[in-house]
């Protein structure tokens, strides 16, 4: 994940800290926990959500990098995943991912195979 674009990490860095916060808020003003245990819960939920949203920006930005430099078409990526290819559309030259979460690490390993 070196090749990760800034924005990207910036976004999982953001939601962590939001995630964090909201989970301190209803935890210990809410639910009136004990701190510690508070501090403890939230940041595994900080962690989990933001890197939830980090991998899944990742996943997309690699694959329409990916897309971009290959050159391929809807129906390139339809045949390569055994789908449709209004499932990938490409507007304005950019590929606007409707897939799941689950195909696309499937789809960045494909793309990432037919180069090498």
């Amino acid at each position: 994940m070196k090749d990760a674009p800034r924005h990207t990490i910036i976004l999982g860095i953001v939601a962590t800290v939001i995630a964090f916060i909201c989970g301190m808020l209803v935890l210990k003003t809410i639910l009136n926990f004990n701190l510690w245990l508070t501090i403890l819960i939230s940041a595994v939920l900080g962690l989990y959500v933001g890197f939830n949203a980090f991998y899944s920006t990742y996943l997309a930005e690699m694959i329409k990098i990916e897309v971009a430099n290959q050159g391929l078409t809807s129906q390139d990526l339809a045949t390569m995943m055994h789908g449709r290819a209004k499932d990938y559309p490409i507007v304005r030259g950019e590929l606007r991912l409707i897939i799941s979460r689950r195909k696309r690490a499937q789809l960045l390993a494909k793309l990432r195979a037919r180069v090498s």
